[in-house]
């Protein structure tokens, strides 16, 4: 089974970083962390590539290869989803879709001539899919029912499917989900209010993987909130001090965080001795009254 991996093209906006990218000589700010997530997950007796158009256009002996199109988009990648649909369509292949914007607006997709619909979250609906295809199904829609999966499962992502050098950073996950409500952000309708998080174990594994590809930049935590389970955060910060001194610390660490960081001397202090420099304030606690 080939499966073409495609990741849809940012317009120009926030997500894009045109110009950031130009001072760096990058084509792309990350990865596709998902994607390459769910080729993880996907049986590894398949066959698989990966186009991010954000680096390259998918060239027609690609489109041609494919038995199935998988393709994961946001809500702001709309334009360039829909467009990458129609032209998988237009040869002849069978077209999977996940991630947030079809699981926000699976008619969009639908209605765009998507014949799988793979929602939710992947560690559960992948393995649906994989069966429907096994069987010979032409078209299925898939969803979680609300399970929410225990994320330690979850395989080390594809990283060697990437053009490594056309990105300024890389990208790594340890947990999903938030504690809080803030009214700007989807991430508790997609993910819970329950941050799961993988072990230790394995997010050094996904580390030592970024190193034997011969990986040195900055890699980005990309945890909607990293510190919503600050007790298994301080384990692994614990478990990434030694493991980035015995490797000279290869990489420096980005990442997002609610606000009340600010109040743990103690937790900066340890995310500042695995070498992360810089912290994206993406939420708030709410406010409480006496």
């Amino acid at each position: 089974m080939n499966i073409l991996l495609v990741y849809p093209r940012f317009p120009q906006s926030f997500w894009s970083f045109d110009k950031t990218l130009e001072l760096v000589g990058m084509k792309a700010q990350l990865p596709p962390l998902g994607l390459i997530t769910v080729a993880a997950i996907l049986p590894q007796s398949w066959n698989f590539k990966l186009v991010d158009r954000n680096v390259r256009a998918v060239r027609d002996d690609e489109w041609r290869w494919a038995d199935i199109v998988i393709v994961s988009a946001m809500i702001v990648h709309r334009e360039d989803f829909l467009a990458a649909i129609q032209t998988a369509k237009a040869f002849g292949k069978l077209v999977a879709v996940g991630g947030p914007y079809p699981t926000s607006l699976p008619h969009e997709a639908e209605a765009a001539g998507a014949d799988f619909l793979v929602l939710d979250e992947g560690e559960v609906t992948l393995p649906m899919f994989v069966e429907a295809v096994e069987r010979g199904d032409r078209s299925g829609t898939f969803r979680s029912g609300g399970e929410k999966p225990d994320v330690t499962s979850t395989p080390i992502p594809r990283y060697d499917l990437l053009e490594m050098d056309a990105y300024a950073e890389m990208s790594i996950q340890f947990s999903r989900g938030c504690p809080f409500q803030c009214e700007f952000c989807d991430i508790i309708v997609l993910y819970g209010r329950k941050p799961r998080t993988k072990s230790p174990e394995q997010l050094l594994a996904e580390l030592q993987c970024l190193y034997d590809l011969g990986w040195r930049r900055s890699i980005f935590m990309v945890d909607d909130n990293f510190i919503g389970n600050k007790r298994n955060v301080r384990l692994l910060l614990q478990a990434m001090k030694p493991w980035m001194e015995e490797h000279n610390y290869p990489f420096s660490f980005a990442t997002e965080a609610s606000v009340d960081l600010a109040q743990d001397p103690e937790l900066m202090q340890m995310m500042v001795d695995c070498n992360f420099g810089t912290v994206f304030w993406a939420s708030k606690p709410p406010t409480t009254t006496a």
